[in-house]
Order: C-alpha cells, then sequence, then structure tokens
C-alpha cells in the first residue's frame, strides 16, 4: 500500500495570487466590523428607521 504525502504537495500560483488573498482577509475582516457596529448600534438603541 503506497501513501502519499499531501504536505509535500505545491500548487504554482500566478503572481497576484497573494494580493488576492490579502484582499479577501481585508473584506472578511471589514465585514466582521461593520457587523459588530450593526450590533452594538442594535443593542444600544442608536438605530432606526432611515429618516426617521
Amino acid at each position: 500500500m503506497s501513501t502519499t504525502n499531501l504536505t509535500d504537495t505545491t500548487v504554482p500560483h500566478e503572481p497576484w495570487y497573494k494580493y488576492g488573498v490579502a484582499f479577501l482577509v481585508f473584506e472578511m475582516a471589514l465585514a466582521m466590523v461593520v457587523c459588530a457596529y450593526s450590533l452594538y448600534m442594535t443593542f444600544e438603541g442608536l438605530g432606526g428607521f432611515p429618516g426617521k
């Protein structure tokens, strides 16, 4: 029975790949900040219907 070591497999990436990953991480962090701010506004009673 042969076993393959999956940790040694490397996948070639384009040069822009690291910037794409960094952008996705930034976007996820921004979404969490917006969610936290929205929850803060909701629980503090600062929200409401827009224009009211």
